[in-house]
C-alpha cells in the first residue's frame, strides 16, 4: 500500500537485458555460419602398402618464405614457377605452416598448389595441411 513506484526515477533495465540475451543467441547461432572454412581430404592409411609416390611437404614459414622437403627456402612469389617442376613426380603435398604464418597465407598456398596441379596434371591433387599451435 505504501510501496508505490510511480514517483521513481530509477530505469527499468529488465527489457535491456532481454534483448542483449537475444542478440547474443542471434550472434551465437549466426557465427559459425559466417566464418569461412576449408575443407581438406587426406588419403586413408592403409598398413602395408606403399604409396606409388612420395609426398612432398612445403613448409611456409613466418617471413613467408617457402622450402620443399627441408631443401633451400625461396621467397613465396615464386611458389607456382618452382613448383611446376616438382607436381608430376609427386602423390600428396603436405603443408607444413609455422605458428606465426597468417591463415590467408596458408589458404592462399593451398590454393595455389591445386591451381598448379590443375595445370601440370590436369586433375586435382591430395593437399594435407598441418598445422603448430594455433
Amino acid at each position: 500500500m505504501g510501496l508505490s513506484t510511480a514517483g521513481s526515477r530509477e530505469i527499468n533495465v529488465t527489457p535491456l537485458i532481454d534483448v542483449l540475451l537475444v542478440l547474443l543467441i542471434i550472434f551465437l547461432v549466426a557465427l559459425p555460419i559466417l566464418l569461412p572454412a576449408e575443407t581438406i581430404a587426406i588419403p586413408p592409411k592403409e598398413a602395408g602398402v606403399v604409396p606409388e609416390s612420395p609426398p612432398l611437404t612445403l613448409r611456409v614459414d613466418a617471413d613467408l618464405s617457402v622450402s620443399f622437403d627441408d631443401g633451400p627456402r625461396f621467397p613465396g612469389r615464386e611458389l607456382a614457377t618452382r613448383l611446376r617442376g616438382q607436381l608430376p613426380r609427386v602423390g600428396a603435398v603436405f603443408v607444413d605452416a609455422g605458428e606465426a604464418v597468417p591463415w590467408w597465407i596458408v589458404v592462399s598456398t593451398v590454393d595455389t598448389v591445386r591451381g598448379v596441379a590443375g595445370d601440370v596434371r590436369g586433375r586435382g591433387m591430395t593437399v594435407g595441411l598441418r598445422l603448430h599451435d594455433r
